[in-house]
């Protein structure tokens, strides 16, 4: 029995973790995606412009496949730091997609949201201490 062991900044990094939410890169730049595409289950994004906000990522992303991305913020710089949360579970991430590497995404294999979520069984605790997150599970 391996044991592993987190710590979070923020209550939303953990669930995401424990949920296997498959996050992107930090999107704090606007990116020139025009043309190139992200595959998903049930549909495929061919974005349109250069110099996309993550907001506007999100919406090309979701114009293809209803509910598939969301944003999170990261830290606390100011202007925030995003970064895309694919959270439906079971959606695969094609590895072929061409945006992928713009967005931190796998190149070498497709990649399945949910795939490395923790089981409830197997966490052993979750603490918090001064508004950071620790989780220990098998």
């Amino acid at each position: 029995m391996a044991v592993t062991g987190r710590q979070f900044n923020h209550i939303q990094e953990l669930l995401d973790y424990l949920n296997g939410v498959v996050l992107s890169r930090d999107l704090s730049q606007t990116l020139d995606l025009d043309g190139l595409t992200l595959i998903l289950t049930g549909g495929t994004t061919t974005f349109s412009g250069n110099g996309l906000t993550p907001n506007q990522i999100v919406a090309q992303i979701n114009a293809a496949v209803s509910g598939a991305a969301s944003l999170r913020n990261v830290g606390t710089a100011s202007p925030p730091r995003s970064k895309l949360a694919f959270i439906l579970a079971g959606q695969v991430i094609d590895k072929d997609g061409t945006a992928n590497s713009f967005l931190g995404l796998s190149t070498t294999a497709d990649v399945t949201v949910g795939a490395t979520a923790v089981v409830k069984a197997d966490i052993i605790s979750i603490t918090e201490f001064t508004n950071r997150f620790t989780v220990i599970h098998e």
